[in-house]
């Protein structure tokens, strides 16, 4: 039998995406929207470019991405995932645009990256997400607790 142990990543379904609220669901929903080559991408009428495994629009695009009401309970998240090393993220105050990057892309997985101009989010059930095999060794080494939304991820 074959070592599986050798991959360095693991592709997740985009159709199967986490339904917990715990910090890797959370990640994952926010990888699964990132952008999965550079170009641009739309937000209502704003057209913002990104990277690979950015994302850019507003509050209420994240809040709807996180399945989440309140914005602060989103910004929470946002902080705990930052705290933890998995995102960096900003919101400007003057233009209200939110932007995320995710920290542990695989663009091994994700092919050459190509420029364009058309949209340039997965969107759900689109493809795959490849998540680095070790994307919960960071939460081991804080002695984070794991709830069960995230134990399934323990890869």
């Amino acid at each position: 039998m074959k070592c599986l142990m050798k991959y360095q990543w693991v592709k997740l379904p985009r159709s199967q995406m986490p339904a917990g609220k715990g910090v890797m669901g959370v990640w994952t929903r926010l990888a699964s929207r990132a952008a999965f080559r550079n170009g641009q991408a739309r937000y209502y009428n704003y057209v913002n470019q990104v990277t690979i495994g950015s994302w850019a629009g507003g509050i209420v695009g994240l809040k709807s991405i996180l399945g989440i009401k309140k914005r602060n309970k989103a910004l929470e998240l946002m902080d705990k995932l930052a705290q933890l090393g998995y995102i960096n993220y900003e919101l400007d105050s003057k233009t209200k645009k939110f932007t995320y990057q995710i920290k542990d892309w695989v663009v091994q997985c994700s092919g050459e990256p190509c420029m364009g101009t058309e949209a340039v989010y997965a969107t759900q059930g689109y493809g795959f997400l490849c998540l680095p095999r070790n994307i919960t060794q960071r939460l081991a080494e804080a002695h984070y607790h794991f709830d069960e939304a995230d134990v399934w991820l323990d890869l």
